[in-house]
């Protein structure tokens, strides 16, 4: 038997939701990873509040505020658990659409299979009611879901042995995992049970199906978006979002389409929580199980800043002079990399720190280095005569190589700032963080590392 875990008071902050399908989170900071990392969740945050996101896609959890560089959101498209017109049609083996044949649906006996999957459709095309007060609105949706649960138990029971009938029994179990997902999103327990439940009983039941394929990319979705709204209070949402899409992956290899894009939006919100390791595995996942993937092209650079620290730097680019510098410059010297932008808010914010510390290391020989991440010279310039940097900056003539182009910025896949990167005096990196405050102690270290082999 199946070892579950419930998830006690989901419940709870789950029911708080004032608009319907699945929601997306307030704008998140990185926080520390949890130790849960099995099965389902035992708890949520109660006083979240919860905004709509687009229902078929799968989001990376986003911490880049309004104050950073302009970002386009990374949503990624996904196949939809929405294929109810796709599958109705061709229902009875390519003869057309059933939706479409009236005199068809007209015979149908009450109580089979096939007049249940209509019920259901009837269901599903009927408006909700003309008000708009919310509470009536959602209690007229979960009040359909729940009958559309009904119809398609029904016609699962009788449709689930029977070797003629597998392809509408894929239809309904489309409908029953579409249904459960709405009411799980909703903080309801048993659809959030059932979702697991099914997902297991379907891979047991036949590993290659699609049924088995769309149950498990339900229970992903569900996590996505639970991580999506709940991640700045509790990071164990992201966890479970990497364990499910992670499961998903190694169970349905043949699913190279929506495998590949959770494990990169997986591997992309882990690593803006500073979960690394997390994000490095599904890094890792995508590199072995779909080589040839574009997801898996997209992370290349992620899992090479994850792979870093022990290893040379690799860096070097036109100056905003219009020269050219190398971290090969700076050999002999204890050198931090600094990706930064003039509108980045958590940059601006923890540039004083990074200053303080130039001016106390450098005469024991600690040098910085920029990589401007702006689009325009001028912000650049105005920025620096309110704000003066004396280090070197890499910024590129060619407009197709700045901002998020930044060919250093895609080589080491950094999509928010500050990245810091701090780098021993032989060019082997020693610590990529996010967070000015972690740099004083290593960077102490070093600077003693480099003065004990000087002196040797």
């Amino acid at each position: 038997m199946r070892h579950r875990l419930q998830i006690y008071s989901i419940a709870a902050g789950l029911l708080l939701i004032t608009q319907f399908g699945c929601g997306g989170g307030d704008t998140a900071t990185p926080q520390a990873a949890g130790n849960h990392t099995d099965g389902k969740l035992d708890g949520a945050p109660a006083d979240t509040k919860l905004e709509p996101v687009p229902k078929a896609s799968i989001t990376q959890v986003s911490q880049t505020g309004s104050g950073g560089p302009a970002l386009t959101p990374n949503v990624v498209q996904t196949a939809s658990l929405e294929r109810d017109q796709r599958d109705l049609d061709d229902l009875d083996g390519g003869e057309g659409s059933l939706a479409d044949e009236e005199v068809k649906i007209q015979e149908l006996k009450e109580g089979s299979a096939e007049w249940h999957v209509r019920e259901i459709t009837r269901l599903k095309v009927q408006g909700f009611p003309k008000t708009e007060n919310v509470e009536e609105l959602r209690a007229a949706r979960t009040e359909r879901n729940k009958k559309i649960i009904q119809l398609a138990m029904e016609a699962v029971k009788q449709t689930h042995a029977d070797q003629e009938k597998q392809r509408l029994f894929a239809v309904c179990i489309n409908h029953l995992l579409d249904a459960h997902l709405q009411l799980a999103l909703q903080g309801d327990q048993e659809s959030i049970d059932a979702l697991y439940d099914h997902s297991e009983s379907l891979f047991k039941r036949d590993p290659k199906s699609q049924s088995a394929a769309d149950a498990g990319f339900a229970v992903a979705k569900f996590a996505n978006t639970s991580a999506q709204r709940f991640a700045k209070q509790e990071p164990r949402w992201i966890e479970e979002f990497v364990k499910q899409s992670r499961l998903f992956a190694s169970r349905f290899p043949q699913e190279s389409v929506r495998a590949p894009q959770l494990l990169q939006a997986a591997a992309e919100t882990s690593q803006l929580y500073g979960l690394n390791k997390q994000a490095l595995d599904c890094c890792l996942d995508l590199e072995s199980r779909f080589p040839k993937s574009n997801e898996t092209a997209q992370v290349l650079g992620l899992s090479r800043r994850l792979k870093l620290k022990g290893n040379p730097l690799q860096l070097a680019g036109e100056t905003i002079e219009g020269g050219f510098v190398s971290i090969d410059d700076y050999k002999g010297s204890v050198v931090l990399v600094v990706f930064w932008a003039t509108t980045a808010r958590p940059f601006i914010e923890q540039l004083p720190e990074i200053q303080a510390l130039s001016q106390k290391y450098r005469k024991y020989g600690f040098e910085i280095v920029g990589v401007n991440l702006d689009l325009e010279e001028p912000a650049i310039d105005a920025f620096q005569e309110k704000t003066p940097l004396d280090w070197r900056q890499i910024f590129y003539s060619s407009r197709d190589k700045r901002g998020w182009n930044n060919p250093a910025a895609v080589f080491y896949g950094v999509r928010t700032v500050p990245m810091l990167m701090l780098v021993d005096h032989t060019g082997v990196t020693e610590l990529v963080t996010s967070e000015a405050k972690d740099l004083e102690e290593p960077l102490r270290s070093l600077l003693r590392k480099k003065t004990a082999a000087n002196a040797n």
